[in-house]
């Protein structure tokens, strides 16, 4: 079920919002984002290649990975896991795919919008501002371009994607994006325009 029409940050979908307090970097919330939490009983190439059929996605099998593909977005979770962005409204069309093709519930999945909030990190300084609040390593080896990452950035749990060198999706639990905007809106007052 699907929260009535409310951002995580309070706001109808599409409004402007708080973010805009946000100067060192385009920031934006994208509650246009949808998602699919799916797990399954086995791990392998071939399973997850299956699955990713039945999702209209392909689904990554290496470690931090994400793919792209016919508009959905697949985050590697674990070897049994993922998250799939996707249309909100395709949501209930994916979770009833899955349970149709794995009636014995070798695979499942379940709506996972209502569960993360998500920003958009866009500009020369993005990378700067996610340094202050976790201990990743954000050089070209240790968090590449079309990697994901799981990890607590500024106390909460996130979920990173490197869409490109300046290009940041942010997932984070819908109770806490409030004080993650917060988070980075306080960042930017304290470097102001220093970068």
């Amino acid at each position: 079920m699907m929260l009535d029409a409310i951002s995580p940050l309070g706001h109808a979908f599409g409004a402007a919002t708080d973010l805009a307090s946000i100067t060192l970097e385009g920031a934006t919330e994208r509650s246009d984002l949808g998602a699919v939490l799916c797990v399954t009983t086995s791990d392998g190439a071939q399973f997850a290649k299956a699955l990713g059929e039945v999702l209209g996605c392909a689904l990554p099998t290496q470690h931090g990975k994400f793919t792209t593909s016919a508009q959905k977005r697949a985050i590697w979770l674990s070897p049994r896991s993922w998250v799939v962005l996707c249309d909100p409204l395709e949501e209930a069309g994916l979770v009833d795919a899955v349970a149709a093709a794995y009636p014995d519930h070798a695979a499942v999945a379940s709506r996972f919008t209502d569960a993360l909030g998500w920003i958009l990190l866009d500009g020369n300084a993005a990378e700067m501002l996610l340094r202050q609040g976790s201990f990743l390593s954000f050089d070209a080896e240790g968090f590449p371009v079309g990697h994901a990452k799981r990890t607590l950035v500024a106390e909460i749990p996130a979920v990173i994607l490197r869409e490109t060198e300046t290009k940041w999706l942010i997932g984070v639990e819908r109770s806490r994006t409030r004080y993650f905007a917060d988070w980075l809106g306080g960042l930017t007052h304290s470097f102001g325009d220093k970068t």
